[in-house]
């Protein structure tokens, strides 16, 4: 049965590389682990968040969140949506419009999302003042607001913005709030100048910036068959490799229904080329191990598809077997 491996020594490693950027104040630290934890595993991820002492994570919605929703005192939920939200005391609406408020209830807890021109989800600046009325007359518990930056290239723009807004939404409201801008990328940039930073994907070992990570995950395939095939056979769907000589190959049990990207003559670990089209739940190499290692790098497979990391990992299918090593 095909697996993931995933090494608990590199992640803490990682965590230990984010925190230092934050003065290792770990209070401040907002884990993200959406999207089953960017395809590592939400139950297995929380489970070594936890036991590093993490306290407060970020999710997509409460589908994921009611998955771990007794382990972590706080849990932001970035993209649910309001009008299908019930409240719990662990959760943290992330309030992505004013028409949330139209759906939001007395003592739930919220967060305001800012757009500082990245222009996906956010109030503006000039929504503010109707925020913190509604908040005042609904009586939510405000806790604080977040931003999220384009890339590396705009952080400084939008972080003058996203002064202003901080800076009114504190002057409007009694009690201290909390705010988070920095992503990875700002994190090891040291652009964080707030007391608290979110952490994504460098937790898994990779960042749009240059920083000192180790690679959490490593993805391997076990045999299911072996045959010889020789000069001018085939191999898979639409013929689309033609053996040019005698040769011992194996198919392998994972495919496209497992997350592979649907994509002719890829290569793998070890430089070991698929042979033909990745079919939905295989693939066969020039090989006759009982296992392969798809990948112990994430961003060298990610360039045979001229894609990303996020993509190579989100997409792998959530059954797939995780072991911690």
């Amino acid at each position: 049965m095909a697996y993931i491996t995933i090494n608990k020594e590199n992640y803490f490693y990682n965590l230990n590389e984010c925190l230092k950027h934050i003065n290792n104040n770990i209070d401040n630290f907002v884990l993200i682990l959406k999207d089953n934890a960017y395809g590592h595993g939400l139950l297995q991820i929380s489970n070594l968040a936890l036991e590093f002492g993490i306290n407060f994570i970020a999710l997509k919605n409460q589908n994921e969140a009611e998955k771990v929703k007794n382990k972590f005192k706080n849990i932001l939920l970035l993209s649910q949506l309001a009008q299908d939200y019930e409240s719990n005391e662990n959760y943290i609406l992330g309030i992505n419009s004013l028409d949330y408020f139209n759906y939001t209830k007395k003592n739930d807890k919220i967060m305001l999302k800012l757009n500082t021109g990245m222009n996906r989800n956010g109030l503006q600046i000039n929504e503010l003042k109707q925020a913190i009325k509604i908040i005042k007359e609904q009586k939510l518990r405000f806790l604080g607001a977040y931003t999220h930056f384009s890339s590396p290239n705009n952080i400084d723009k939008q972080k003058k913005l996203y002064k202003e807004y901080c800076t009114y939404l504190q002057d409007n409201y009694d009690e201290k709030l909390f705010f988070h801008s920095s992503n990875s990328s700002a994190v090891f940039l040291n652009k964080n100048d707030d007391l608290a930073a979110r952490c994504g994907l460098a937790q898994f070992g990779f960042c749009d910036v240059e920083a000192n990570l180790k690679p959490v995950m490593s993805l391997y395939a076990q045999k299911l068959s072996s045959r010889t095939i020789q000069k001018d056979e085939i191999i898979g769907y639409d013929e689309r490799f033609k053996a040019t000589k005698s040769m011992l190959v194996s198919t392998y049990d994972l495919g496209y229904a497992d997350g592979l990207i649907y994509k002719e003559n890829i290569k793998i670990k070890n430089n070991i080329k698929i042979l033909g089209k990745i079919s939905m739940d295989s693939f066969v190499c020039e090989s006759n191990q009982n296992e392969l290692c798809i990948f112990d790098n994430a961003y060298e497979f990610a360039k045979e598809f001229n894609t990303t990391v996020y993509e190579i990992f989100v997409r792998l299918n959530q059954n797939i077997k995780k072991i911690i090593i």
